[in-house]
């Protein structure tokens, strides 16, 4: 039945063209390619604007794009200073988790009674968020309940984006001066530009690699073992005087164990807001060893270490943006 109608149909149409003078089907084709081309135009800009949102609503911020350092203000009251390095706004939750390190669960208390206020810091610019904990946790019991070498840390999350980001901010009960943490952190962020700044004009010159690695040697004597089982150098500073003095970052992952270079005596085993977990050791002939921004240490102050001996791992403490070994040599003239 339905060819014979479609049959009938095309005489039909024949007979009427013929008699009539007129073409029935000449103008459709054309109409729809035009009108297939409009949807296919409307689709392509639809995809470019959903990947423009897509990019604003879903990208991230980079690790380097934030610095992040506590002050406690006493009666459970914390200023986290933020410096936004990037070009987008920051603008964290009001929901604040209260973490502890090293058993990687949230600290016994009431977060929905957290205080918080000033969550949004603008592009290029430094904020203060401030963090009160005095109504939901019981502070005396968490001061006096931290082990040596454990920490607590607030966890804030970006939700300016539709994908929420969690950054950690390490804090103690030691109460300080705003004004000396902020210029340990331009410190901090001080030496990271001139660890790029250094690393970009290295990439440009041959041989740079050659004369860091003489640099290095000038820093880590040749008989003291390499500190840590990578060899990723992000950040040198060497001390232009006779002796060998300066500190040096070293890339890794968080856990990887951190060694002794050479004997000597355990000076400070603490925490700084600047370096985090902090062991200082004595190596005698007026020389000091500091490894910062450890995971952990399994030293104690006063302990006399070996060389090759671990004495931390490798993290991401105080204000590290990333997993690294920081590595101070000091030397008395």
């Amino acid at each position: 039945m339905e060819s014979y109608s479609r049959k009938n149909q095309k005489n039909i149409q024949t007979i009427i063209e013929r008699n009539l003078g007129v073409n029935l089907t000449a103008d459709r084709r054309p109409a729809f390619a035009g009108v297939r081309l409009a949807v296919m135009s409307c689709c392509m800009l639809c995809i470019v604007m959903l990947s423009a949102f897509g990019y604003m609503k879903f990208s991230s911020l980079n690790g380097d794009d934030l610095a992040l350092a506590s002050v406690y203000r006493g009666n459970g009251r914390f200023e986290i200073i933020i410096r936004n390095l990037s070009d987008r706004e920051l603008k964290l939750q009001d929901s604040v988790k209260v973490m502890q390190w090293s058993t990687g669960e949230e600290v016994e208390g009431d977060n929905e009674k957290i205080r918080t206020a000033h969550l949004t810091v603008p592009p290029r610019s430094q904020g203060v968020v401030t963090v009160d904990l005095s109504e939901g946790y019981d502070l005396e019991k968490m001061e006096k309940s931290l082990p040596e070498g454990d920490w607590y840390y607030f966890v804030l999350t970006n939700n300016h984006f539709a994908f929420g980001q969690d950054w950690m901010c390490t804090f103690d009960f030691e109460i300080q001066q705003m004004e000396d943490v902020k210029n340990q952190m331009e410190e901090h962020l001080r030496a990271r530009e001139q660890a790029a700044e250094q690393r970009e004009s290295a990439s440009k010159q041959q041989g740079t690699d050659a004369e860091q690695s003489s640099a290095v040697q000038g820093l880590i004597r040749s008989d003291w073992t390499w500190p840590t089982i990578s060899r990723e150098v992000s950040n040198l500073e060497i001390q232009d005087d006779k002796a060998f003095s300066g500190c040096i970052n070293i890339a890794g992952a968080i856990g990887d164990e951190v060694y002794a270079v050479a004997d000597g005596v355990v000076l400070e085993v603490a925490f700084d807001s600047v370096y985090g977990n902090v062991i200082a050791v004595d190596l005698g002939d007026g020389i000091t060893v500091k490894y910062g921004h450890l995971k952990d240490t399994k030293v104690s102050q006063g302990d006399e270490i070996r060389q090759g001996q671990v004495v931390g791992t490798l993290g991401k403490t105080g204000t590290a943006t990333g997993p690294c070994l920081y590595l101070e040599v000091m030397a008395e003239e």
